[in-house]
């Protein structure tokens, strides 16, 4: 009987089997070619990138073609209307798969050995390790498909689920790599000699034998068989179902790996670092060998940022800052200021020449407490609900350095020259419409003058309260810092600060101007 069922099996899916032995053994001479060769380093290094390609392959389109699609077409009932056990049916299309992939593979390393004879020396030890990973790779992958084929309709909906998964694991940074059959056929697969892989081949034996064991189970459900299961196509709510799990696993595995992305730590070898509560300051130069005077300038730079920082910081209230990287570039004019490609999570990145003549520390300071403030809060604080809170601190902070500071009479007059005729409330709602009409110069010394108008009305805690409300708490990047800000408009914290609405604020803000 069980002749006679492999017989059939072999009848069966003749084809099919050939098919999948060309396309091993096509794959096997594409990759094993002499760029790849000379690639990889060695001859039998191509059989690693052969296994992770080629042999998941042909074990899933083995599964479909011994179970998924004979349940399905019900080519099977003739079967189980003989004095058979369902269990010898299954066991019989099991070791089938499994020997003709284990046969194929084999057969691959013969050859790939073969071809390169001349470069590698095959001991029996190192034969026996090559044989027993590949096998344990393939046992891996064989019991897995098999168990897939027998999910029926819901094949593909748990193929992407299991994609999306290991996509979160690696982007996690879980090292699936050291997992089982992974560690198996890894980068020494075509090298090591000498190494018994032990605990690998237990962990992927295991693991095979729990699949194959839950392909059996699933195949041998006696209530709502598995013809039936195979059979049936989804009904309208389970696709919607399916397609929801789908579209939800795909936006948690896209949060995930930005999440990963943006959080990264930049590294930065060999920098000089400056730390001061709450900065943090990595200074390093973009040259192979810097000299003395950019290593002096890196460190003097590096201090005076840190300590900048640290000043804004602790006026603010901010719990910490992100981190600033200094690079310095010889071929850069010493006025230029470029931002580095990094996310506000990551820190600010400015790229500078220190060493040029026309460098000066104040204009790295303004860059610096721009770039920072908004990727403390996530670009929120350049929003057009914070633009003239924003613009006022730029202006006001280097001033006053945390203190008050009396508008001398050619500053009162550029800002009374700024300020429109009808200027009320709704311009501070529409600022970023005003700058543009006025220029970044004269917005932020209208809006400077407004916080010098409010230090001397209800005196310097009150514009420091009214600050740190709005750029001491770090904000992130999602509906929640969104949230955050919107409850929280500046009028809601001039009133809080300083105990007046806008309209008070800005009449008191023009009599301000209109002293001489």
């Amino acid at each position: 009987m069980i002749r006679g069922l492999l017989a059939k099996e072999l009848h069966q899916h003749a084809v099919t089997l050939a098919f999948l032995a060309l396309l091993i053994f096509g794959g096997l001479t594409l990759i094993t070619g002499h760029d790849m060769i000379r690639r990889a380093g060695g001859g039998l290094d191509a059989l690693r990138l052969l296994h992770y390609t080629c042999v998941p392959l042909a074990c899933l389109v083995l599964g479909q073609a011994l179970i998924a699609t004979e349940f399905r077409q019900k080519t099977q009932l003739f079967l189980e209307g003989l004095p058979l056990p369902r269990w010898r049916m299954l066991v019989v299309k099991f070791c089938l798969g499994l020997a003709v992939m284990l046969a194929t593979m084999g057969v691959a390393l013969a050859i790939a050995w073969w071809r390169a004879r001349e470069a590698e020396a095959m001991t029996p030890r190192f034969a026996t390790l090559l044989a027993l990973k590949s096998a344990g790779w393939v046992w891996f992958f064989y019991t897995l498909c098999f168990a897939h084929a027998f999910l029926g309709r819901y094949r593909m909906t748990f193929g992407v689920i299991l994609g999306f998964a290991l996509i979160c694991l690696l982007t996690l940074g879980v090292r699936v790599s050291e997992f089982g059959p992974f560690a198996l056929v890894d980068q020494r697969f075509a090298y090591e000699r000498h190494v018994f892989p032990a605990t690998a081949l237990a962990v992927t034996g295991l693991a095979g034998a729990g699949l194959a064991a839950l392909g059996f189970a699933l195949g041998l459900v006696r209530d709502a068989t598995v013809a039936t299961l195979l059979a049936e196509k989804m009904s309208s709510r389970e696709k919607v179902t399916m397609t929801l799990l789908v579209v939800v696993g795909l936006m948690v595995g896209t949060y995930l790996y930005e999440y990963r992305r943006t959080t990264t730590p930049v590294q930065m070898p060999g920098a000089i670092e400056v730390v001061r509560e709450p900065a943090k300051v990595l200074a390093s130069a973009a040259v192979d060998a810097p000299s003395r005077a950019e290593l002096a300038a890196l460190d003097a730079v590096a201090i005076h940022a840190a300590q900048e920082l640290q000043a804004v910081g602790r006026y603010l209230g901010c719990p910490s800052l992100p981190i600033v990287f200094i690079v310095h570039r010889r071929d850069f004019a010493g006025g230029v200021f470029e931002k580095g490609d990094l996310k506000a999570a990551q820190g600010v990145m400015v790229r500078a020449n220190l060493t040029d003549p026309g460098f000066r520390n104040d204009q790295l300071d303004a860059w610096l407490l721009r770039e920072v403030l908004l990727a403390h809060t996530s670009g929120f604080a350049g929003r057009e609900r914070n633009a003239w809170l924003f613009d006022g601190l730029q202006w006001w902070w280097p001033q006053s350095r945390g203190g008050t500071v009396a508008l001398d009479p050619a500053a009162r007059e550029a800002a009374r020259a700024a300020m429109p005729s009808d200027f009320a409330p709704r311009h501070l709602h529409a600022w970023l419409s005003l700058r543009q009409q006025l220029g970044e110069d004269r917005a932020r010394a209208l809006a400077g003058s407004g916080l010098a108008a409010l230090a001397e009305l209800k005196g310097p805690e009150s514009c420091q309260r009214l600050l740190a409300a709005s750029f001491a708490a770090p904000l992130a990047a999602n509906a929640r810092g969104w949230l955050r800000d919107a409850l929280h408009p500046a009028s809601h914290r001039l009133r809080d600060a300083a105990g007046m609405n806008e309209a008070r604020f800005i009449a008191a803000w023009r009599t301000a101007l209109a002293q001489p």
